[in-house]
């Protein structure tokens, strides 16, 4: 069950960026993007996806009850007395009011059609928003924290997607970088401020959550954000450089690039998220994140915490990230495979990990 809710919620988050991506560049004119090609039948099983994926906690919830209260009492319990039921009743009427929109929509009506596209795939984040773990730690913080980092981050994911997988050409690509950096930039400001006030709302010490599940999880998020604020500035800085010296520069393959590393962020937030968020004095050894074991087999209790202490392991990895950060941007200046591209991103990622976790000491 753990696996098919994590597949869920990356489902879930893709459904949600080609939805909003979709509808805001429908919303650009022609003149100011690449020509793209997005089909009807794909935002129809977006938005059919989104109540689907969203009801997998429900299931889970419910199966969890059925065996003290029969399987269809669970359900009317889950749908009526509770938050993540009540909230999903909300998902499920405006994806079906999503739904006929995007069947009834005419050719001549682009603009109305993706505006209130817009409009629903925003509510529809809203009511995923209401159930979530942090809505329940802080009711108004915590949703809007929240629906602000799920919507600046779909909006981001899913402009990206979209031009590197719908575009027929890169035509009018210097008129696109002139709107969509400052786009990029915001969603960038907006997700980092409202996930520091998630963490802030989810985790009472940084450091000291690493020795969890939830904490790695948000520690490997955030180690790749490392590459892909990168590659944001390679496509957003660098790229109009390239395309005005060379106009035979190609610079959709590394938008891919940025969309494949937003996808692993996507997936790394949804495996994560599974686990319970560390507060108070949780922390016993049974429930010390496996993969910090493997660095720290240490008794921890509700009293240790993380410190650092620097030594030549952490010189060594330190080294070696800064060299694999040095071969993505060789790989970009070369023309290079893009997939070689994303291998090296990820080992930084695992190489920043490993620095970090050497230099960890438990008190």
């Amino acid at each position: 069950m753990e696996m098919i809710t994590i597949i869920s919620q990356v489902l879930l988050y893709l459904c949600f960026s080609l939805l909003a991506g979709s509808f805001i560049l429908l919303l650009v004119p022609n003149e100011h993007r690449p020509d793209i090609r997005i089909k009807k039948s794909s935002l129809f099983i977006s938005a059919v996806g989104v109540p689907i994926f969203s009801f997998v906690p429900i299931l889970e919830l419910a199966l969890y009850l059925a065996p003290r209260l029969g399987l269809v009492e669970s359900f009317k319990m889950v749908l009526t007395s509770f938050t993540v039921g009540t909230a999903w009743n909300f998902t499920l009427l405006g994806s079906i009011v999503f739904v006929l929109l995007i069947l009834f929509a005419k050719p001549e009506e682009q603009g109305i059609f993706a505006l209130l596209g817009i409009v629903l795939t925003f509510g529809l984040i809203l009511t995923v928003a209401w159930s979530s773990h942090a809505g329940t730690v802080n009711l108004v913080l915590g949703i809007t924290s929240d629906f602000i980092h799920l919507t600046a981050v779909s909006s981001w994911v899913g402009i990206i997607l979209v031009i590197g997988w719908s575009s027929l050409n890169d035509k009018n690509w210097l008129k696109f970088l002139r709107w969509f950096l400052i786009v990029a930039m915001g969603c960038f400001v907006i997700t980092a401020i409202s996930g520091l006030l998630l963490t802030t709302i989810m985790v009472d010490d940084y450091t000291d959550s690493w020795r969890v599940s939830y904490g790695q999880g948000l520690l490997i998020k955030h180690l790749f954000l490392v590459p892909l604020v990168f590659y944001a500035f390679v496509n957003g800085v660098i790229v109009k450089s390239l395309i005005l010296k060379d106009a035979t520069f190609r610079p959709i393959p590394w938008v891919r690039v940025e969309g494949m590393i937003l996808m692993v962020i996507f997936t790394v937030t949804a495996i994560f998220s599974q686990a319970s968020p560390p507060h108070g004095n949780y922390m016993t050894n049974e429930g010390v994140s496996p993969l910090f074991s493997l660095f720290h087999e240490d008794m921890i209790d509700a009293s240790s915490i993380v410190t650092f202490a620097w030594n030549l392991n952490t010189l060594y990895f330190l080294i070696l990230s800064i060299i694999l950060l040095g071969l993505m941007g060789w790989t970009f200046y070369k023309k290079g495979s893009i997939l070689v591209s994303f291998l090296l991103s990820c080992f930084f990622v695992i190489s920043s990990y490993l620095m970090l976790m050497v230099s960890v000491v438990v008190r």
